[in-house]
């Protein structure tokens, strides 16, 4: 496996134990040409999609947001040149190699507004779960636990144990979880990952995640790397 911008041995167990991680900082000096290519992006995006309003996990409070919950771009890193390099970029490929080994892909990629709180839910729709399936988030703004920061409940991708198996069964919908547990969906116990512009956050697709409080028109874009060999 190649050392090149590798994570270190406990952030490698971090990850593997509780299925995320931050590496703080690691884009910090990109972040100004980052954001430009991202709001071009969006710009240039002919015809907007957003998320249908009946999305059982996309609530906003504010109703002037109801038809505009989160806009969604695929194909995000295709769709710039000032973007693409981030695919093949050593700090990115150095963090997936030591998570996922040398035999990776690149799998899609997407850009999104966030006008909304996110219910808890996996990233498995669509993907290929006999596969380990890693995401690397990209946030443009400096969010909290009160701001929209991303909310994780730690140890969820240990599917076949059976605290996944119960709290993925319950939190799969929204108001079946209310009435279990008897409480508010975000607060049921979770991490907390506060970013800056410029921090890395990786987490494997089926990690349970969620965010509440963000202003609109919060900024982010994905990566995802898959295994392609078991």
């Amino acid at each position: 496996m190649s050392t090149a911008h590798a994570l270190t041995d406990h952030q490698v167990r971090f990850y593997r134990s509780f299925g995320f991680l931050k590496v703080p900082g690691l884009f910090a000096d990109d972040v100004g040409r980052i954001e430009a290519a991202f709001d071009a992006v969006f710009e240039a995006e002919p015809e907007p999609f957003y998320l249908p309003s009946d999305n059982e996990f996309h609530e906003t409070p504010d109703p002037a947001y109801a038809d505009r919950l989160r806009q969604i771009i695929p194909g995000f890193l295709d769709k710039s040149p000032e973007l693409a390099w981030l695919k093949d970029d050593p700090r990115v490929l150095g963090t997936v190699r030591s998570l996922l080994g040398d035999d990776i892909v690149y799998a899609e990629s997407d850009g999104n507004l966030f006008n909304c709180d996110v219910y808890w839910h996996t990233d498995l729709y669509g993907a290929d779960a006999s596969k380990e399936n890693l995401k690397l988030f990209f946030y443009l703004d400096s969010l909290r636990g009160d701001s929209g920061a991303l909310r994780v409940l730690p140890g969820t991708h240990h599917h076949e144990g059976i605290y996944g198996q119960t709290i993925r069964s319950d939190l799969y919908t929204p108001a079946k979880a209310l009435d279990r547990y008897g409480i508010d969906l975000e607060d049921f116990p979770s991490h907390t990952i506060d970013v800056e512009p410029g921090d890395l956050v990786v987490m494997n697709f089926r990690v349970l995640h969620g965010s509440w409080h963000g202003a609109p028109g919060r900024k982010l874009f994905t990566v995802n790397y898959t295994q392609t060999s078991t």
